[in-house]
């Protein structure tokens, strides 16, 4: 079976929105498609977390074509049933705390092989204007649609919407008669269902999943964007109008509107006037309530004029002189010295060289989703000498000498900092200016394009405070291997660097003997799956 060409079949058969699908289930069974999605779980950063059954991918992987037929097996009798999902909380830049439920391996690989499944057809269906969580869409697509729109269309007054608890309050009920309009085979409908009323797992505590989608979830974004898309569609009739009718309405003095959506996140904007903006926000508000059982923010919702300036995905959006600009907003800023400062504020005893490259992994991840912002040169300045203080203050404790002591003893270079072979990222320069364009991008699955998905700043970055020496053997394997792939050849750097256990953890009596260094290998992460598959084939 070729993943590829099925995946372009049924987004061909998408394209005539009157085609329904009732007989797709038996592609999520068959071996190509189950082994697609779990090596793209494997790729996935949290792959490494256990749901309630404490099981590792490692653990899955210790016996994977088994495993991989068994689950096939489950999945054909329809005997497969999904586990509550693991309650975990996240810190949000506010203090706050975010719900994240984490699904067993076994759930995340078939909610992948779902996701497989469901988005080729749904990216038919989906609005040019929403943003969030696709493939081949970023955030910035949305954040300069929502710039343009207010500099080309003179758009100047913003309704900018948000939805209280969107994923806590999805209706599982009404969600399902939208995926029926779409999926009529009840075997897919079913397994969605499944995940939806898994329940979550808190401290020992089952709870009973009434509404909502799973946060954390790999199915639940396109869940998420199939139920908003309804929203979508309703905007149309305001939204997608002929130059003819648009005249009339200008004319009319109505005003003409344009849409951006990203998640539960999104802006109305119209040349009409406060009070077709008003009344605006009372359809929407109308619409969701009834058609959706959802319910507009009150805190986060506002009318607002853009020269006032719009928050929106972390950029402030705002006209001054005729030119619209789009800058790193206060809340962005603290947030990141935030993280610096609980990055250098604790323990100093973990290695400078792991606590350097996790700084590098945040400040670089940061500034690459600011880095458009026109204000981007001064913001990147001055967080390099924030971050070059604090590391050094950091320094200076770890060593029992004063900062001068460390530049003159301990570092390798000044500017940019240097000590132990690792360097201090500087992201002054790093400025840009953002040229794809925002709209018109052509239709996914249809083509033989790769399909990319935006990787956003980690909500939870790891900055090296919680760091153990089991971690710290993975660091020593990848300087004893000398940043080198030990099978090809290939320079590692953070984003490609994997460790390898030669002898597989079912070999030692415990863990502790699995992560002896010389059971260690470095090892890129192509030629990391290559060694998983071949130990899989062997067996």
């Amino acid at each position: 079976m070729d993943v590829d060409e099925t995946q372009k079949k049924l987004a061909t058969w998408a394209q005539d929105p009157s085609f329904r699908f009732d007989d797709i289930y038996n592609f999520m069974c068959y071996p190509e498609w189950l082994n697609r999605a779990y090596r793209s779980v494997k790729s996935n950063s949290g792959s490494a977390t256990a749901g309630i059954d404490g099981r590792t991918l490692e653990d899955f992987e210790e016996d994977l074509g088994e495993n991989l037929r068994n689950l096939s097996g489950e999945l054909k009798a329809e005997s497969f049933d999904p586990e509550p999902v693991r309650r975990t909380y996240i810190p949000k830049g506010d203090g706050r705390k975010r719900p994240l439920g984490i699904p067993t391996i076994k759930d995340r690989i078939v909610q992948e092989a779902l996701r497989m499944l469901l988005e080729p057809i749904y990216e038919q269906d989906f609005s040019d204007y929403s943003f969030g969580f696709r493939p081949n869409r970023r955030t910035q697509d949305a954040i300069e649609a929502a710039k343009i729109s207010s500099h080309t269309h003179n758009k100047m007054w913003v309704l900018d919407a948000d939805i209280k608890g969107f994923f806590d309050n999805v209706d599982h009920r009404t969600l399902e008669q939208i995926i029926q309009n779409r999926i009529t085979q009840k075997k897919v409908r079913r397994l969605i269902w499944l995940f939806l009323k898994a329940g979550i797992m808190e401290d020992g505590t089952f709870q009973h999943s009434m509404l909502g989608t799973p946060q954390g979830g790999i199915v639940s974004p396109l869940l998420a964007n199939v139920y908003l898309n309804e929203l979508d569609q309703w905007v149309k009739q305001w939204t997608d109008l002929s130059q003819t009718e648009s005249n009339r309405r200008r004319r009319r003095g109505k005003g003409n509107w344009t849409h951006v959506r990203y998640a539960d996140d999104f802006l109305m904007l119209t040349n009409g006037t406060r009070e077709r903006a008003e009344k605006m926000k009372e359809r929407v508000a109308d619409f969701l309530d009834e058609e959706l059982n959802l319910t507009l923010s009150d805190k986060k919702t506002e009318l607002v004029h853009v020269e006032d300036g719009v928050d929106f995905l972390g950029y402030r959006i705002q006209k001054k002189q005729g030119t619209v600009r789009k800058q790193v907003t206060k809340e962005a800023r603290e947030d990141i010295r935030a993280k610096v400062k609980t990055a250098t504020n604790g323990e100093t005893d973990v290695s400078v060289r792991s606590k350097i490259m996790a700084l590098n992994a945040v400040i670089r991840g940061w500034a690459n989703y600011y880095k458009y912002a026109s204000n981007a040169g001064k913001v990147f300045n001055d967080l390099d000498h924030f971050v070059w203080d604090k590391l050094t203050d950091w320094l200076g404790r770890k060593y029992k000498m004063s900062v001068a002591q460390v530049c003159e003893r301990k570092l390798d270079c000044e500017h940019p900092l240097t000590i132990n072979g690792a360097t201090l990222t500087r992201v002054s320069g790093m400025g840009d200016r953002y040229t794809q364009s925002h709209t018109n991008k052509p239709k996914v699955y249809l083509n033989n394009q790769e399909n990319e998905r935006e990787k956003l700043p980690d909500d939870n970055p790891w900055l090296g405070n919680q760091e153990s020496r089991d971690q710290d053997k993975r660091w020593k394997a990848l300087e004893r291997d000398e940043w080198e792939c030990q099978d090809c050849g290939t320079p590692l750097k953070e984003g490609n660097a994997e460790v390898h256990h030669i002898r597989m953890y079912r070999g030692y009596s415990s863990p502790k003997g699995a992560d002896r260094l010389e059971n260690l290998v470095s090892l890129c992460r192509e030629c990391h799956l290559k060694r998983d598959m071949s130990r899989t084939y062997a067996n």
